[in-house]
């Protein structure tokens, strides 16, 4: 192998790795103020105090990422500079009704709204601008030749999948109690395959545009239908 071809791709499994570590950090860090909260408000397993509890640890947790990392709007993917009109305008239309829908839930059973909002706006938001937002950007800059988006596709989408096992306080204080019997090796390979998948889906139009927009509908309308 080329001496040239073998320091990039070592520096993008080095980077990959990095990525492993910060992720853990992020999920001890939004676990902490999880478990802070389910002991001050003990909330029920099936009661929406769970999203609300999910947008406070994301929004801290978002904002001290931002300010630690700060990050530009390109490096975030969230650069408008060349977007075709029609891209443009299907961003907008889609977005609307991806909103409007989570809205709309509210008619239908009122507590489904912090719920939606948590798990087809708040989550995907954040997910999307931390993997195929900026980590993505950053391994672009590991491995930045032309033709390596198929690559950034796998990883992040590997790493996303790697992320679920971080819900491990979510699984405990929600899962596990109403299901005193549940095979936990099948359910985290079942949650890593079905993230990875969703991962692969969702970083297309990333892959694609160069941008992250598209990837943070697609997922809303995946969180937000695929519950149903």
């Amino acid at each position: 192998m080329d001496l040239a071809l073998r320091i990039p791709i070592k520096t993008y499994v080095e980077q990959i790795i990095r990525f492993l570590l910060l992720l853990l950090a992020i999920q001890i860090g939004r676990s902490l103020i999880n478990m802070g909260l389910w002991r001050i408000l003990h909330p029920a397993a099936d009661s929406p105090l769970w999203a609300y509890m999910d947008v406070v640890a994301f929004g801290f947790i978002g904002i001290g990422l931002l300010i630690f990392f700060r990050p530009s709007a390109g490096e975030l993917g969230l650069g408008w500079r060349g977007v075709p009109r029609w891209e443009l305008i299907a961003y907008i239309l889609v977005g609307t009704v991806t909103f409007v829908s989570v809205l709309g839930t509210y008619f239908l059973e009122p507590d489904l709204l912090a719920i939606n909002i948590n798990a087809a706006l708040v989550i995907p938001i954040f997910e999307e601008l931390l993997f195929r937002g900026w980590v993505w950007g950053q391994l672009e800059k590991a491995l930045p030749a032309r033709r390596s988006g198929f690559i950034h596709w796998l990883a992040t989408s590997f790493l996303f999948g790697c992320w679920q096992f971080g819900y491990v306080d979510i699984y405990l204080l929600q899962v596990a109690p109403v299901n005193p019997g549940l095979d936990w090796g099948s359910f985290f390979l079942v949650r890593f395959l079905t993230t990875l998948i969703i991962g692969l889906i969702v970083g297309l139009p990333r892959w694609r545009t160069g941008r992250v927009y598209g990837s943070v509908i697609l997922h809303s309308l995946i969180n937000l239908f695929g519950r149903w």
